[in-house]
């Protein structure tokens, strides 16, 4: 027994000794694990000795150390990529790519009622990932994709907080609405604005006929697709995403101050000139010196003590802008839930104007069984937006072109008339919005090759508009008010809802792989709206803000508006030897808004696809990762016009008289707007070729692709003689527009050394838009004007061999420099001497284009389009270990803006200008009274300063026509990754900080306040006149500090 306890204790130590020998001889293995192809660290991947439990896990840096035989074989594993094995044989240090197994499987991307590998793809889809844009500090989803996908133009009509965005792909393939239709999770919605950027995990848009055909109806513009955030299985994370920021306009512009106004008002009245400095004395001396008259000018401290002087600065403020997130995501391998939500909160550089917005999302997947799998999605959205005036009563507008000498307050205290402080301050219009979206997926696996999908969605948007326009206060006799408050209201609900039914085989063989879908969609929508306004409240206490207080001019409108539609799908995708690939799409969709005879249309589409470089003879280039070629042709219908543009208006309060002689007067209805049941579905056909490259191991990308796409039975209001007694055309089937171009996109990503890494992107699109025919006679649309007193001046004209809303006018020949050159002119008025003539030197010369030597509306012509030729964007990045820099320029060239600021602020008779305006305009001197001018600045660009527009020198002309090209730094972001050995004390996984410029550089050589000018803003509003600067509210430069929390 002793020996047996000895050889016990003998054996022990010896295996102490061995252990401890083994020990002496390991080493310590460190090293960094990233992602393949984003050169991103990973976080937590596990880094194991095979055959062992030895192990560790790599921090936020991606950096793991441990301690290991010489011999030992390392296994890198990490969830949703491909684990690898690495023998030591001695080596101390390890860096290590991972490959994502999606990746590797190639990534998915988003196809309509489905999901479709991104090497299988043949249709023209641009992908933008969420990383991409949330950390911009924008309100919206759509400003924060502007410029990141190649034929893709997005604008901002305007820089308000919570303004509209336009979105045009591939050209503007309609007059009527030409926004592409938006997708939300696989449902259709009205609009993406509301959504908050940081839920969306990814965004594609489709931009040909054959991905976008299965969607048919309202799909001819193209499809915006987002994909929410979802939670993955794993621990619970909380997120905390948050910044906030000042802005600023990145530009002013300068009007005179008090001094030189008054100077302009004497020189316009003719009461002084300018003496050899340039400046504007009162009198001149008998000996030919000048007199400045100071005594007119003892008044202006009194004006300038009772008046704003600079409008400008007196409507605007330092604004101020932050957002505030916390989502919460986790789950199981059966149920994986995200919960999130979110505060955004926006002061405008307008005083008064702002925007508050509320998200809170809960996206829930469910894997109830190997057959069967439960997704819900609840969305909640609560906006809050105060406006100021826009478009031709815009705000900014005013407080440019208002006169310097205008009082604040009379001497009661009230607001002296409506001058722009007295606007913002009375003028009260509060729009609320209430949001509910709810879908419902249910997914079933009836064997190998077949899924059943139930999809159902449901949404209910409560808005209203409160506005309160206060009393300005009493005349000067202090008796009566200027004008009397008014209550205005407009509330609305929408609802819709949506059922698909759809069912899907796969199938794979050695070579083949086939799948095909079919399924049937159904989906309706209601809006009911309610208008009222009355005047004369009893003061302008909030109290008082409501219909009933006021006592007079009750006026009510309301109108149920209702559609629905119904959808049958098919389509059918099939490759050979993955290297061959044909899709094949067909739909039919029937709609209420056109009657029985045209209610249903059918929408095909085609798209074949070769990948050659999978092809046996293109092997041995080992520089090409992939190259595919692909040809696509299909046709896509337009519903989108009023629901009751079949059906004939009929409108009350017209009086008429029955019998003769004494006869009675009757209240009728009369038609305003006559139906027309014969419309049918807008068509669009198209067709594109393209080829995708990738290059040296996925770290060139290139794509270019050819497009060309015709509308025709486009939906439209064709002109009608006046004598119709009409308010509007009948709606009609006339006019064909034809948008065609090219777009290429490159991108370039790559590590320098160990710790450096970069990348590179630039897409380009060029596209041009042509109207063909516009209908039986051709007749042109006109648009937007300006007004002057009795006369209007259309400004945009859409006509056959023009892009749609192309600018037209007169053309200017230069500048009058005597009444010689009046008499030789079409301008001259033949009976009148020089006193009657209206026009006069320092007048613009219009050309006679039509040769009949007169200058009527038959001299006007194309002046240019606002629609750009190109459009860009260029991102780049660097990185240095935890330190991120990205920069995005965005741009657009060949465009032309109508500048209507330079309406006012050049034409001295409507109030105040430019505040270099003496060094431009033509000035000259009365000699011997004998009414002969002497030009003193013949070189002038603007016409001679005067106290009316008689000759009309500022008519919509070539003279309102800018450039609007311009590149902009978007977007510069700095980042950084605190280190994990910083944050470890404290528990904390991840954080990060980051400082971003938006709008921070803009080249251009317009001279208005911002180059992007979108459409004009309020009743105005449609695709004819996009380009015409009313005095927008401008973009805004601003500069944020965001932190990102991880626990």
């Amino acid at each position: 027994m002793r020996k047996h306890y000895i050889t016990r204790i003998l054996v022990f130590l010896l295996l102490i000794s061995y252990m401890s020998i083994s020990y002496a001889q390991n080493i310590t293995v460190t090293g960094t694990v990233v992602d393949n192809l984003s050169n991103d660290p990973l976080i937590g991947v596990t880094v194991r000795e095979k055959g062992t439990a030895n192990g560790v896990i790599t921090n936020i840096d991606g950096q793991y150390s441990i301690n290991v035989s010489p011999k030992a074989t390392l296994i890198f594993s990490y969830l949703g990529f491909t684990p690898q094995e690495i023998t030591l044989n001695g080596r101390k240090k390890i860096d290590v790519s991972l490959e994502s197994t999606s990746r590797q499987l190639d990534e998915l991307i988003v196809i309509g009622y489905g999901v479709q590998k991104k090497s299988d793809v043949i249709g023209s889809i641009s992908s933008i990932s969420g990383k991409e844009i949330n950390h911009t500090p924008v309100s919206s989803t759509l400003q924060a994709l502007q410029g990141r996908a190649a034929g893709v133009n997005i604008i901002q009509n305007t820089g308000a907080p919570g303004s509209t965005t336009t979105i045009k792909i591939r050209g503007t393939g309609t007059i009527n609405d030409a926004d592409p239709l938006y997708v939300v999770d696989g449902f259709i919605v009205d609009d993406i604005n509301h959504l908050n950027p940081n839920d969306i995990d990814n965004v594609e848009i489709f931009k040909d006929a054959a991905s976008s055909a299965v969607y048919g109806s309202r799909a001819a513009n193209g499809v915006v697709a987002i994909t929410t955030k979802s939670g993955k299985q794993g621990k619970t994370k909380v997120t905390y995403d948050g910044y906030i920021g000042i802005s600023n306009p990145w530009k002013k512009i300068k009007v005179m101050g008090l001094e030189d106004y008054a100077l302009m008002q004497d020189y316009i009245n003719g009461t002084s000139d300018y003496s050899a400095d340039g400046r504007l004395y009162m009198s001149k001396m008998p000996d030919g010196t000048y007199f400045y008259d100071q005594s007119k000018f003892e008044r202006l401290d009194t004006i300038r003590h009772n008046s704003a002087g600079n409008w400008w600065d007196a409507i605007t403020r330092t604004g101020l802008k932050m957002q505030h997130g916390i989502s919460v995501s986790g789950g199981s391998d059966k149920t994986q839930y995200l919960v999130s939500t979110s505060y955004y909160d926006e002061k405008g550089i307008i005083k008064t104007s702002g925007y508050k917005r509320f998200n809170a999302r809960v996206n829930i997947n469910t894997l109830l069984a190997k057959w069967l799998n439960l997704t819900t999605n609840i969305s909640f959205t609560n906006e809050k937006r105060l406006t100021v005036p826009e478009g031709s009563g815009s705000i900014l507008k005013q407080a440019l072109y208002e006169s310097p000498m205008l009082y604040l307050h009379n001497n009661k205290g009230y607001w002296y008339s409506n001058n722009p402080l007295a606007v913002l301050d009375k003028d009260n219009d509060k729009v609320h919005t209430n949001r509910l979206d709810m879908n419902l997926g249910v997914d079933i696996k009836l064997c190998k090759y077949l899924t059943y999908q139930f999809k159902t969605s449901f949404y209910t948007v409560h808005y209203v508009d409160d506005n309160f326009f206060a009393v300005w206060g009493l005349d000067e006799d202090f008796t009566m008010p200027y004008s009397l408050s008014s209550v205005y209201k407009y509330q609305s609900i929408a609802n819709k809802w949506e059922v698909n039914n759809l069912l899907t085989f796969m199938w794979s063989g050695k070579r083949h792989n086939l799948t095909m879908l079919v399924g049937q969609t159904a989906e309706g929508y209601k809006h009911s709206y309610q208008q009222s306004s009355r005047h004369g409240t009893p003061s302008n206490e909030s109290i008082f803000h409501y219909l009933s207080s006021a006592y007079t001019g009750d006026k009510t409108y309301g109108l149920d508006r209702e559609w629905t539609a119904i959808g049958i799908i098919g389509r059918m995708n099939y490759s050979y030897n993955d290297t061959y690939l044909l899709q094949a799409n067909i739909r039919a969709d029937g709609s209420s808004k056109f009657a029985k005879n045209n209610r249903w249309g059918i929408f095909p589409s085609v798209s074949l696809g070769w990948k050659f470089s999978n092809e046996t003879f293109m092997k041995k280039i080992v520089w090409l990762t992939q190259g595919k070629f692909r040809i696509g042709w299909g046709i896509l219908g337009n519903n989108r016009i009023d629901e009751l543009a079949r059906y004939t208006y009929l409108t009350s309060g017209y009086n008429y008289a029955y019998g003769l002689g004494n006869h009675s007067i009757w209240e009728g209805s009369t038609a305003t707007v006559l139906g027309n049941n014969n419309i049918k579905w807008e068509r669009s056909e198209s067709y594109n070729i393209g080829v995708d490259l990738t290059f040296l191991h996925n770290r060139l990308d290139f794509t270019a692709e050819y497009f060309n796409r015709k509308t025709t039975d486009m939906l439209l209001r064709v002109p009608t003689v006046s004598s119709a007694g009409l308010d509007k055309a009948p709606m009609t089937n006339a006019g064909t527009v034809k948008n065609y171009g090219w777009e290429f996109n490159v991108k370039w990503r790559d590590n320098i050394k160990e710790n450096w890494h970069y990348s590179i992107g630039f897409n380009l699109s060029y596209i041009k838009n042509k109207v063909i025919n516009l209908g039986t006679g051709n007749e042109p649309v006109y648009s937007s004007y300006l007004s002057d007193g009795s006369i209007v001046d259309y400004v945009t004209k859409t006509a056959v061999g023009q892009p749609i809303g192309s600018f037209f006018g007169y053309v200017t020949d230069g500048i009058f420099q005597s009444y010689d050159e009046v008499k030789m002119s079409a301008q001259y008025e033949v009976g009148k001497n020089n006193f009657e003539q209206t026009t006069k030197p320092g007048d613009f010369r219009f050309k006679d284009l039509n040769g009949d030597h007169k200058i009527t509306a038959e001299d006007r012509t194309y002046l240019g389009s606002s629609l750009p030729k190109f459009i860009f964007g260029i991102p780049l990045s660097i990185g240095y270990k935890n330190v991120d820099i990205n920069l995005f320029f965005q741009g657009q060239t060949g465009n032309k803006i109508f500048n209507v600021m330079d309406y006012y602020l050049y034409n001295a008779a409507s109030g105040n200008v430019y505040a270099d305006i003496r060094s431009k305009h033509w000035s000259g001197q009365l000699v011997e009274q004998k009414h002969i001018y002497f030009p003193l600045n013949i070189d002038a660009s603007i016409p001679d300063l005067s106290n009316n527009d008689a000759p009309r020198n500022f008519r919509a002309s070539d003279f309102f026509i800018k450039d609007g090209s311009y590149i902009r730094l978007k977007e510069l972001t700095l980042t950084y990754n605190i280190p994990q050995h910083i944050l470890s004390k404290w528990n904390i996984p991840n954080l990060t900080l980051s400082l971003t410029a938006y709008n921070l550089l803009t080249f251009t050589g317009y001279d208005g306040f911002d180059p992007e000018v979108g459409k004009i803003v309020g009743t105005e509003s449609n695709n004819l006149n996009m380009g015409v600067d009313q005095g927008n509210y401008p973009q805004v430069r601003s500069f944020s500090f965001g932190i990102k929390l991880s626990l």
